[in-house]
């Protein structure tokens, strides 16, 4: 009442002074109350229920860019597969501020969803917004189908190729960690577990292997792959680890400490090896798309 910067309308009470009225949207604050409180914790992760219901409908509200069908095409994916997981692109064409007041006006709360996160407004609030350098999303699913986080293939991949949708704590946002991808194909026909690395890797995978495929989100992050191990009831898993890993010692250790803690727990381990003819069939999902011969020892 006392902040006349952004007011919709001014009125005189009865005593004389002078009142403002705001609109406020849903998930913004007062102008000046829990300005700090926003802006200086990192928000508590929401459930994986939660989590899943926003993911959702903020994929629904996007679309898939052409070239990012192109990629997804050259990978090995087909039209149906491409659908069916869900991949959409970060949109370049709508400001992110305007997704997310749709998502909140829908009665979504964002709070604890990563990738999301508050910025400051003129008018002495905030409100949510999100990173929107060019990339499209692929969801990370757990054992059961929820989207548990969103990855992002990045089209300038000079400080990476794939990035998580996640961080910002000193805005109000949170991390996801670094969550394991449970990848189904339409059909199982391979009823081993297999466990690469990368989450489009193993969405690929899945579908020429007939079997369910597990991503990590690097050869080192192994520790999240076991528990989707374990509630997918795995008797035996095949490790499909990038062939570079006889000259990448970060790979090879994180293998054999994914065999170790496996084996531990009385789960059958097994490996695939192929012949990578270049660079370019290193990875389990390129050796099987170009239709290499890959063993299981």
């Amino acid at each position: 009442m006392r902040v006349s910067e952004g007011a919709i309308k001014h009125i005189t009470l009865s005593n004389g002074q002078v009142a403002h009225l705001h609109r406020l949207q849903p998930g913004r604050v007062i102008p000046g109350q829990n300005r700090e409180d926003i802006f200086s914790r990192e928000a508590p992760l929401a459930s994986i229920d939660t989590r899943d219901r926003v993911y959702r409908n903020f994929l629904r509200l996007l679309d898939l860019y052409p070239r990012h069908r192109q990629d997804l095409l050259r990978r090995g994916l087909s039209e149906f597969e491409i659908k069916r997981n869900g991949y959409k692109s970060v949109p370049d064409h709508v400001p992110p501020w305007t997704i997310c007041r749709k998502l909140s006006r829908s009665g979504l709360d964002l709070t604890g969803i990563p990738g999301f996160y508050r910025a400051r407004s003129r008018y002495g609030g905030s409100y949510w917004t999100f990173n929107s350098s060019p990339a499209y999303f692929i969801p990370v699913l757990d054992a059961k189908g929820h989207i548990q986080a969103l990855q992002r293939r990045m089209d300038d991949i000079k400080n990476g190729k794939y990035m998580l949708f996640s961080g910002h704590s000193d805005r109000g946002g949170c991390s996801c960690g670094t969550p394991a991808h449970v990848a189904r194909p339409i059909e199982v026909k391979d009823s081993r577990i297999w466990i690469t690395e990368g989450q489009l890797k193993a969405d690929i995978a899945a579908v020429y292997l007939g079997a369910v495929v597990i991503g990590a989100q690097g050869a080192a992050s192994w520790k999240p792959v076991v528990p989707e191990v374990l509630e997918l009831g795995a008797a035996e898993v095949v490790i499909a680890y990038d062939r570079d890993q006889e000259i990448n010692e970060a790979v090879a250790r994180g293998k054999i400490a994914l065999k170790k803690e496996l084996k531990k727990l009385g789960i059958l381990t097994r490996e695939a090896v192929w012949q990578a003819r270049s660079k370019k069939e290193k990875g389990i999902d390129d050796a099987l798309v170009t239709g290499l011969e890959v063993k299981v020892i």
